[in-house]
């Protein structure tokens, strides 16, 4: 494929293919998920105590009468040096599951069963992974400085940098240049896409949390796919149906080819030894090779 060559973007295949990963294996994708609800807990319960904390520090702080009451500095203070420090200790466990999950979904793509062990699956590529997703996060924060679109240009360009990571063991520049190479060849759709899955990865978020366990796994499912279609992934299968006979309106099944019949050595027609491509004479009984 030359480097000009425009890739096309199966937005309907790969979500549709996405979601069927998920269904075959739900249970186990589920399990999965319950190591980030557990991870996304912690700084959902810090907040509701905080919020808790401000709302009572502000009732109870003196101020004059009928002036509205402020809120005590000391407070603010707390509450986002606790916010910033929640998230710096979450985010390196949300990089190492990721990379976990990532690996999961390669795995079923190959044909194998998702486990909940495989979310520890990436000590051996944590620290790639872990400095890929600082880099990333820092690209898109300064793109959003400069009228947010750069944001998701940069989240599109850099799609398939952790799955190159975790498949190619590729590190962190090899997989970002890898990506851009990538998806530059098609960076509009490239960028629609990744804002899609997020947003789909997403939406769980809005039913308490709990809807995660189902749409966290899609980012994983959908990303696999796209990768395999991409870059290409050795002993992965398809999950897309076979389309219907426009004559039948049955299912048509696939086209299978036989394999090339594999060429014999010439054998002696006296005692059946087999002879070089070049012999004349049989190294066994001496007979003559007919020409």
């Amino acid at each position: 494929m030359s480097d000009q060559q425009k890739i096309e973007v199966r937005f309907g295949d790969w979500i549709s293919e996405g979601w069927k990963m998920f269904t075959e294996q739900w249970k186990s994708w589920v399990t999965l998920s319950l190591g980030l609800l557990a991870l996304m807990i912690v700084p959902v319960i810090f907040m509701l105590v905080m919020y808790f904390v401000m709302i009572t520090s502000l009732l109870s702080a003196p101020h004059p009468q009928g002036a509205q009451p402020q809120m005590p500095i000391e407070t603010l203070l707390v509450f986002y040096l606790g916010f910033f420090g929640i998230a710096i200790v979450t985010l390196p466990v949300t990089v190492f599951f990721m990379g976990g999950a990532y690996r999961a979904a390669f795995k079923q793509l190959r044909g194998g069963r998702v486990q909940f062990s495989d979310l520890f699956s990436a000590r051996d590529c944590y620290w790639r992974l872990l400095g890929a997703t600082i880099i990333h996060s820092i690209l898109i924060f300064l793109g959003a400085l400069v009228c947010v679109i750069p944001a998701f240009i940069v989240a599109g360009m850099l799609f398939f940098t952790l799955p190159l990571v975790v498949e190619r063991n590729l590190g962190v520049f090899e997989a970002m240049r890898a990506s851009r190479d990538l998806t530059q060849r098609n960076l509009l759709m490239f960028t629609l896409f990744a804002f899609v899955v997020q947003l789909i990865a997403s939406v769980g978020a809005y039913a308490c949390y709990i809807g995660l366990l189902a749409t966290w796994p899609l980012m994983f499912t959908m990303t696999a796919v796209a990768y395999r279609d991409c870059f290409g992934l050795e002993g992965a299968r398809s999950f897309l149906q076979p389309a219907p006979s426009p004559e039948t309106g049955y299912a048509v099944p696939p086209i299978t080819y036989a394999p090339a019949p594999v060429p014999q050595p010439p054998v002696c027609s006296n005692c059946q030894t087999p002879l070089p491509a070049t012999a004349q004479f049989c190294p066994r009984c001496g007979a003559n090779v007919p020409v």
